[in-house]
């Protein structure tokens, strides 16, 4: 066989131990939490809102559902992809995904100033009580959560799964602004903790 990296990144790639050391792996699992419809029902109410954020397109596209993985596929990807060259060796190529080609895929603007907060944040229930009109329990014990502020998915459901009709306009933007908080948490930046991510996400929705 024709190597792509010098051997000592080779020797530990799937693709390596398959062919010389005869070795059988399985296609990977993957995981993936998906956007439950009959959780949170979208409402045509949240389509002006969201696109004044410019997050129209990604937000109608992985609504819709998550599309069907192909873990062979897939794997054969995670198989080629170096992450001492950020990029995918291929046969033909080299291939690495850009800014660009996300944008294109998902329609996400890629233009605006990048977002950096730190969820370590005391007064992040202030903020989301004013953001969102509501925070969750405070819990007793939070030795075993990951992150000192987030809201579990159900509460979410719980809290903001309908819009009621009618409502006053502020109504309708606070749970187009949750909505997309919990799409995007589900989707692009999904955890198997059952949480959403950090609020942070809310603030970056303020406006």
């Amino acid at each position: 066989m024709v190597w792509l990296l010098e051997d000592y990144y080779d020797h530990e790639d799937r693709a390596y131990l398959m062919a010389e050391n005869h070795m059988r792996l399985r296609p990977l699992k993957l995981r993936t939490h998906g956007v439950s419809l009959n959780d949170m029902s979208y409402d045509e109410r949240y389509t002006e809102y969201i696109k004044r954020l410019g997050l129209l397109p990604v937000i109608t596209l992985v609504s819709r559902s998550t599309p069907n993985l192909n873990a062979a596929a897939i794997t054969a990807l995670v198989d080629r992809w170096r992450p001492e060259t950020h990029t995918f060796h291929l046969r033909t190529g080299k291939i690495t995904p850009t800014l660009q080609d996300v944008s294109m895929i998902f329609g996400l603007p890629i233009a605006r100033e990048p977002l950096c907060m730190s969820i370590d944040f005391d007064g992040w229930r202030n903020a989301m009580q004013l953001l969102i009109g509501m925070t969750p329990e405070e819990l007793e014990d939070r030795s075993k959560d990951r992150v000192p502020a987030d809201a579990t998915y159900a509460w979410i459901v719980e809290n903001f799964a309908h819009c009621s009709n009618p409502a006053e306009v502020e109504v309708i933007e606070t749970h187009a602004r949750v909505y997309v908080w919990y799409v995007l948490s589900r989707t692009l930046f999904a955890n198997s903790g059952g949480r959403t991510a950090p609020w942070m996400w809310l603030k970056a929705l303020e406006n």
